[in-house]
């Protein structure tokens, strides 16, 4: 490298920046979407959900009654996980500690079901969490007591499952009445009672009717996840969009904006704050990435093109196309979206 001129590159020509620039430019990049990224605005569903895990709280702490099942279900990218996570730090009672012989002790263990996982592959992935090394072999009833055994070695008491759908979704069908079966199993364990938070799709809320003896009605409370609704909830929106771009990221809104900005930003992610957030992410983002101290048009088109693979075709961009109201897309299970109907956007057009 010389020192009194600019870097250059094995052809002899001068390179557009240093290593050094680029590197300051990306971690520049990286502080401000860690800081708008870090930022946690509340809806309607956490103060309710709140209210169910506080029951749970109580019940655990009373100990004289059987376990309880709090069912939260809701459609893909409503916000599910990340409500939960929060309203888990909330139980204060139930955080990790050390007991008296410095061995760590989980009173609430968070856990994802694999895909297309059968209730025996559920009790591995929980026994590999808390650090079982070794084959887990045996008759479901084995494995489930091992499990049982276990989770009571860490002093766990309250077990979350998320994607709990994916137990429905193993290759072999399971009866639904043997996840019932196992789960009444481990709320009225007489020495360590279990108490279950399942966060799923709707595809879980049916679970309980498959109990003939209706016993699992009074021990299951269930809690569904609500989308946004742009009349009650747009100022609120705006705010936070505010918020993210101004305070957060530190950046301008563009003079010109699409037309209706908040109500294309609720509709392109069909009320779904697990949507809503990432749109503005990748606005923001794009922005950053162009070297921008305003959010303009084209980064919202970019960031909506971008959430829903949509590539350069703007009579699919709901941020782009006058008949933005048409373009309805399906969100899938795993919170992707799917294509645009074809009777819901008329004709093709390309960004130049």
């Amino acid at each position: 490298m010389s020192m009194n001129g600019p870097d250059h590159g094995a052809s002899g020509l001068p390179m557009a920046g240093s290593d050094r620039d680029l590197d300051a430019r990306q971690r520049r990049i990286l502080e401000v979407m860690n800081r708008v990224k870090a930022a946690y605005y509340k809806t309607k569903n956490d103060e309710q959900l709140e209210v169910h895990l506080r029951r749970i709280e109580r019940g655990i702490q009373d100990g004289s009654e059987p376990g309880h099942i709090l069912m939260i279900s809701g459609e893909s990218a409503a916000g599910k996980s990340t409500i939960v996570k929060r309203g888990l730090r909330l139980l204060t009672t139930l955080r990790d500690y050390e007991d008296e012989y410095g061995e760590m002790m989980r009173p609430t263990l968070y856990v994802r079901a694999p895909v297309a996982c059968s209730m025996v592959d559920l009790n591995r992935e929980i026994l590999e969490l808390l650090g079982y090394e070794g084959n887990v072999i045996g008759s479901p009833t084995t494995v489930g007591h091992k499990t049982r055994r276990t989770l009571r070695n860490f002093g766990t008491k309250l077990v979350v499952i998320d994607d709990f759908q994916h137990v429905f979704d193993a290759p072999k069908k399971m009866d639904p009445r043997i996840i019932l079966h196992t789960l009444k199993n481990s709320l009225q364990d007489v020495m360590w009672p279990l108490h279950f938070v399942l966060v799923g799709l709707p595809d879980i809320d049916g679970l309980v009717d498959y109990d003939p003896h209706k016993e699992m009605e009074r021990r299951t409370d269930q809690f569904a996840v609500e989308d946004l609704c742009f009349e009650e909830d747009k100022e609120y929106v705006a705010w936070i969009l505010d918020n993210l771009i101004r305070d957060r990221a530190g950046l301008a809104m563009s003079r010109e904006q699409p037309f209706e900005l908040i109500a294309r930003i609720m509709h392109g992610a069909r009320d779904r704050f697990g949507l809503i957030l990432p749109l503005i992410y990748h606005a923001i983002e794009d922005a950053l990435e162009t070297d921008s101290t305003e959010v303009s048009t084209q980064n919202w088109i970019e960031a909506y093109a971008r959430l829903a693979k949509c590539g350069d075709n703007d009579a699919e961009n709901v941020m782009h196309a006058d008949n933005w109201r048409s373009i309805i897309r399906t969100v899938d299970r795993h919170g992707n979206f799917g294509p645009v109907d074809a009777s819901s956007a008329s004709g093709k057009g390309r960004r130049k």
